[in-house]
């Protein structure tokens, strides 16, 4: 049985993903690329999956190497062997200068997650460690031209941490420029361990010779992964599956594993992640191939993962894109190896995840909340560089930020939340960094715009840049007590959310404390 915060993190997601749809009218939309390759069949499955998620598909261009020559769309003939593969002095090439030299910052302008799509082998001389190719003609050459677009691509979003969701042979591109290994065909792989590969990963061919997509299950094996936070089980079950080649080793590699598979007693890589990035995401399944059959009412659709577990994963690459169309730069905290103050990192991304929702209760106010507070640690410690977030940790619950900061350590996080502390805390700010001050309007004496006094709940009167808020003395409101011995006053920056605290930044350093209010300055 599924852990009981899934009905809450499913039920954001059909929130998410509502909101995300109302806004496709005014042109709000995250814009999802989808890497190029040429199959408009394989392009149609994401492009359904990502509408169905609330995105906007945006067909990405071919990029193209410096230097490299062109028939058209596809390498000269030079550049490829027989088979398809990409030559190895070329390969070499590609993996030394990468983008650089492309048209990629042209190309994925405005572009806010990409997903990498399925389809045949990836030049094997492109692979960290190159494999000569593996010589069974039954199954799809390499196609050296897409090859190198996407790994070009994909380095490139990798280098500026733009989302990213590989689909099957993306996961293994992903797994490629990563520097991870790959088996080039796992019929060969199982037959030389003396293990029976019972063709659950694809189906055999057909008395035409067709193959068709067929379901098995995951195992996750991570519970701090992006996998478990989309899917919220120990298990997926019926995912649809179609390879031959897989993602063989991660060692020494940014990579860690979140998914497998058992086939006869063997492990085999479902999901991959890189740990330095908030969203890189790889799986070997087809999703999109289930999003597609049960919207189009396909005969076949029950036999796989339903539709809302299917649109899931795209509404979390999403998610992330819209976080990323706001961030603003900013420090970033490390990972310790060890633990510091007594707490690994993933209970300090769970403590930042609770405080961030029990602040302000949405993710765009989360990230906002967590953003001031990093803004007031670098403030506080000006001479501080490669900070854990263990320590920033510590100071959070000891400098008083949050009356019952430290009871927050106890409770357990929502996946979305601890998605936006990851990302918040390595470096994505939404507020800039001189924005160091707030609070909720029930600390507030008065707002006052252009010399006019209003009370702080109106919040029409707030103007960015132009409105002063007066934190009020301590005073009790519905039974409870607010303000402070030493009111501030700041200007009004914005609102994070719709129903959140307002946002501000310090007038002058440490300005307002001559400007204490009595609990008659309180407008109610």
């Amino acid at each position: 049985m599924r852990p009981s915060f899934v009905k809450y993190w499913i039920i954001s997601l059909v929130a998410l993903v509502v909101s995300l749809n109302a806004t496709a009218s005014d042109g709000n939309r995250v814009r999802v690329g989808l890497a190029w390759q040429p199959s408009a069949a394989a392009r149609e499955r994401v492009i359904l999956s990502i509408e169905a998620a609330g995105g906007e598909a945006v067909i990405l261009p071919q990029l193209r190497p410096a230097g490299f020559d062109y028939d058209s769309t596809a390498l000269c003939a030079k550049y490829v062997d027989e088979m398809g593969v990409l030559r190895q002095e070329y390969a070499d090439i590609i993996k030394r200068e990468t983008y650089h030299g492309t048209q990629a910052d042209e190309s994925l302008a405005g572009v806010q997650a990409v997903v990498f799509l399925g389809g045949g082998d990836i030049s094997s001389t492109l692979f960290a460690e190159p494999q000569p190719w593996h010589g069974i003609a039954d199954d799809s050459p390499a196609n050296a031209t897409r090859d190198v677009s996407e790994y070009l691509t994909m380095a490139y979003c990798l280098d500026h941490d733009i989302p990213v969701l590989g689909l099957c042979r993306g996961m293994q591109m992903l797994g490629v420029v990563s520097g991870a290994s790959l088996i080039q065909d796992l019929g060969k792989f199982f037959d030389e361990m003396g293990k029976n590969y019972h063709f659950l990963h694809r189906m055999q061919r057909d008395a035409e010779g067709k193959r068709y997509y067929t379901p098995h299950d995951v195992a996750v094996i991570d519970h701090s992964s992006l996998l478990y936070a989309i899917t919220g089980t120990d298990t997926i079950h019926d995912v649809p599956s179609w390879h031959h080649q897989v993602v063989g080793d991660v060692t020494g590699t940014p990579l860690r594993v979140t998914g497998i598979t058992s086939t006869d007693g063997v492990d085999i890589i479902e999901a991959i992640e890189r740990t330095d990035k908030h969203f890189a995401l790889g799986v070997q399944f087809h999703p999109e191939e289930a999003v597609k059959q049960h919207i189009k009412g396909q005969q076949g659709a029950s036999r796989f993962m339903p539709l809302d577990e299917a649109v899931a994963y795209f509404a979390a690459l999403i998610a992330h894109g819209q976080y990323g169309r706001q961030f603003i730069p900013g420090q970033a905290y490390w990972l310790s190896d060890t633990t510091v103050y007594n707490k690994t990192a993933e209970e300090c991304y769970g403590f930042f995840a609770v405080l961030g929702r029990a602040e302000q209760g949405s993710l765009d106010g989360a990230a906002a909340e967590l953003s001031l507070l990093l803004n007031l640690f670098e403030r506080r410690h000006p001479d501080q560089t490669d900070v854990p977030i263990q320590e920033v940790a510590k100071w959070a619950t000891e400098c008083g930020w949050f009356a019952h900061a430290p009871r927050h350590w106890e409770k357990t996080p929502d996946p979305e939340y601890v998605a936006v502390a990851k990302s918040v805390l390595a470096g994505n700010r939404v507020l800039p960094s001189d924005v160091v001050e707030h609070d909720c309007m029930e600390d507030l004496a008065y707002i006052e715009t252009n010399g006019v006094k209003y009370s702080p709940y109106q919040r029409d009167k707030y103007i960015s840049g132009v409105t002063v808020c007066y934190q009020a003395t301590v005073h009790e409101h519905n039974g409870r007590k607010f303000g402070f011995r030493k009111p501030s006053h700041w200007v009004f920056y914005g609102f994070p959310a719709e129903r959140s605290d307002p946002f501000g930044s310090l007038c002058d350093e440490g300005c307002g404390h001559e400007n204490s209010t009595t609990q008659d300055d309180i407008i109610r």
